[in-house]
Parts: C-alpha cells; sequence; structure tokens
C-alpha cells in the first residue's frame, strides 16, 4: 500500500466519518462493475438499506473499515461479521477502481485477520463469485481454501465459492 494510506475503523458513533462511509459505500458498492461482485439480485442498495447495514454495526456484530488517503477520502471498504456461533467472515470488500492493484485488497483481508485474531477466532470464512478471478486468485495466494460452492447463487447462474483461513 502506498505511503500515507491508511485503514481505520469506521465508528457509527462518529457521525461525521460514519456519514461520509456511507456516500462512499454507496457510490462503491454500486457501481456496475463493483455490484455484481456484492449482490445475489444485482438490485443496487438504496440509502435507507445501506444506512440501516451501517447502524446494524453498533450492535457489535458487524465491524466496518475504510482505507483513507492522506486526504481523508475513503478508496476502500470492508466489512467484517463476528458471531460466536457462525465465526468470523469477511462479508464485503470494495476497492476504488482508481486504486486497484494497489495493494489495499491484501490489507484489507490482513485487518480481517487481524481482527479475526484479536477477538480469538481461529478461522476467518469468506463467500466468492466464481467470475471474481482477481479476488479468488488473492484469497489463494493468502492460502485460503475452498471448502464449499453454492452452485448458481447469483442472479445470472453464477456460482458462489466459499473459502476458510485457519489463523
Amino acid at each position: 500500500m502506498k505511503t500515507g494510506i491508511k485503514i481505520v475503523h469506521c465508528d457509527p458513533y462518529d457521525r461525521v466519518h460514519f456519514s461520509k462511509l456511507e456516500d462512499t459505500y454507496s457510490k462503491l458498492f454500486n457501481k456496475e462493475e463493483n455490484l455484481r461482485f456484492l449482490s445475489l439480485s444485482n438490485l443496487p442498495f438504496d440509502s435507507n438499506t445501506i444506512a440501516s447495514f451501517l447502524k446494524n454495526s453498533s450492535a457489535g456484530e458487524v465491524e466496518y473499515y475504510a482505507v483513507l488517503t492522506p486526504d481523508n477520502s475513503i478508496i476502500g471498504i470492508s466489512a467484517f461479521e463476528s458471531d460466536l456461533i457462525k465465526g468470523f467472515q469477511l462479508i464485503g470488500i470494495v476497492v476504488d477502481n482508481n486504486f486497484r492493484h494497489e495493494g489495499i485488497g491484501r490489507a484489507l483481508i490482513d485487518k480481517g485477520m487481524e481482527v479475526a485474531r484479536g477477538k480469538g477466532f481461529k478461522a476467518i470464512d469468506i463467500s466468492v463469485f466464481a467470475d471474481n478471478k482477481a479476488m479468488l486468485i488473492l484469497l489463494l495466494k493468502l492460502d485460503f481454501k475452498i471448502v464449499k460452492i453454492d452452485y448458481h447463487a447469483r442472479f445470472d447462474g453464477e456460482d458462489l465459492i466459499c473459502l476458510k483461513k485457519y489463523l
């Protein structure tokens, strides 16, 4: 990752940064080239849904992290879900197209592993659509193992590949 770029936890009680996260979330997740990798239905996330996702993070089960440039612009977002029964999973990662291939996705995954270890989890799960080749390659390089495939999971019939890494 470039110098000056940092990953910060997005606190739902910090309205300034959290509202900025809401705007960026909408922009990045709803881009046509990103949405197909982030949605089973390919329907855009409306502002009410995004606000609801983010507000639910205050319950402590979902945490959001943002990648900030030196001028505090958000160029990447990750969401992690912790559940004592289901385990720890990365439920969403997106990086601004202008900053791809700079190690930001890897840094967000590394942050997820750090958070999981800090909470005492021994494994981390993530699901990726089969046509998201860049993410699949990255996860396999990071020693994630394929544990299950949900066939025809997405609106267009694409398969969802479930991976796990033991920490």
